[in-house]
């Protein structure tokens, strides 16, 4: 079967998350399916990619309409996005024919009267990616959820096969046609940490960092830590830029932590390896209360490279019995430093193999060859189905 994954993602944008999950997606699928292909959107054309055992490679380009007349700002933006997205959708009826696809997978960005047209007379298993669900309460009192989700959201059950719904809430009661899973990571891409020997604690955050990351709850617990002179050295590394990077370096200030906090900008491959290589303990998101909820990739990642880690909400893939995962209140308040030591050393005289054992939690549970199993099946299932009655 030949099957293609679309989404109508810029990826000369902001949206490296979500592309770099597209292509972990799509390499799973390639361990199952003949010919896997990628659809994604840049600023002047749409791309296609075909994706080998390991990598992807670029077979074609379509360019999209000149939207000259249309300005970068406000309405006029929105306008010339929305001629984008119908030539994005036009152009994919094209690919469909063109690599005789089986299997279409749309990671669901406007549920469009031509998306529902689309494929509408073709025997083709279409499967509709819903990246966050339930989504009502993001922005029920949006206009876009009023004009086009609200209305729509029979149409796209009709029009899909299978819903793969990326959600926290594996209890959800849904259709038959949903398949509930969180989101996963691709292991090859992801080096476990060496172990180190420090006699000081490192902490590492690795982010975009956003207000909803919450690090300044770390920076004011160790100007708590410190105001009581304890033994053990504790040093904050932040690798990654983002709008709250100031914010915490203005806060470093404030509270005299230069010599205890640390930021290294953005960091990749080798340079970044080196870094976790010498933490002991990572961060991950400690303030989504803010902003109401989110599905973090870092707790995954960190959970790959075999580091403790410390987090403020709760995720289904890490149960209560998870012992490499501190869970802390999910406020403003500072982090208690103390604990968090304690915390490590403790787990450090229980669990001597820490990386190793998390590492291989992490294949178990958390690759993307995990997650997509059930989709992968039922995919299998339908088409089996399908092959049946012909």
């Amino acid at each position: 079967m030949n099957i293609l994954y679309s989404a109508f993602i810029r990826e000369d944008s902001e949206s490296k998350g979500v592309l770099k999950k597209a292509h972990g997606q799509c390499l799973t699928f390639k361990k199952d399916f003949d010919n896997v292909y990628l659809y994604v959107s840049r600023q002047s054309e749409a791309v296609l990619y075909k994706v080998e055992d390991k990598s992807l490679k670029e077979i074609d380009t379509f360019s999209y309409p000149n939207f000259a007349t249309f300005d970068s700002s406000g309405r006029l933006r929105k306008i010339r996005s929305f001629f984008r997205y119908n030539s994005f959708l036009t152009f994919l009826d094209k690919i469909i024919d063109l690599k005789k696809i089986n299997v279409l997978y749309y990671r669901i960005a406007h549920p469009s009267n031509k998306l529902f047209n689309l494929a509408k007379k073709r025997n083709l298993i279409k499967i509709i990616e819903i990246p966050t669900y339930p989504f009502e309460k993001d922005f029920k009192k949006s206009l876009e959820y009023n004009l086009f989700w609200k209305k729509r959201m029979e149409k796209l059950k009709d029009f899909a096969d299978i819903i793969v719904a990326i959600s926290f809430d594996n209890t959800l009661n849904v259709d038959k046609k949903f398949v509930l899973i969180s989101n996963g990571i691709r292991l090859e891409d992801i080096k476990i940490k060496r172990e180190n020997k420090n006699i000081f604690i490192n902490l590492i955050s690795i982010a975009v960092v956003g207000r909803w990351h919450g690090y300044d709850r770390i920076i004011r617990g160790l100007h708590e830590y410190y105001k009581n002179n304890p033994a053990k050295e504790v040093y904050y590394h932040c690798v990654g830029e983002g709008p709250e990077l100031e914010n915490l370096k203005n806060l470093v200030k404030e509270l005299k932590l230069e010599k205890y906090v640390i930021f290294h900008g953005t960091k990749t491959g080798e340079e970044l390896d080196k870094i976790v290589d010498e933490a002991n303990i990572a961060f991950g998101s400690l303030g989504l209360h803010r902003i109401g909820r989110g599905n973090p990739l870092k707790s995954r990642e960190y959970c790959a490279r075999g580091i403790p880690f410390v987090k403020s909400f709760l995720d289904p893939d890490f149960p209560c019995s998870f012992p490499f995962a501190l869970n802390i209140p999910n406020d403003d308040t500072p982090v208690d430093i103390d604990n968090v030591v304690n915390w490590y050393e403790d787990l450090s005289k229980k669990h001597p193999d820490y990386s190793l054992e998390m590492r291989k939690y992490a294949e178990e549970n958390l690759s993307w060859d995990a997650k997509m199993k059930p989709v992968i099946e039922k995919i299998k299932e339908l088409a089996k189905e399908r092959k049946s009655k012909i």
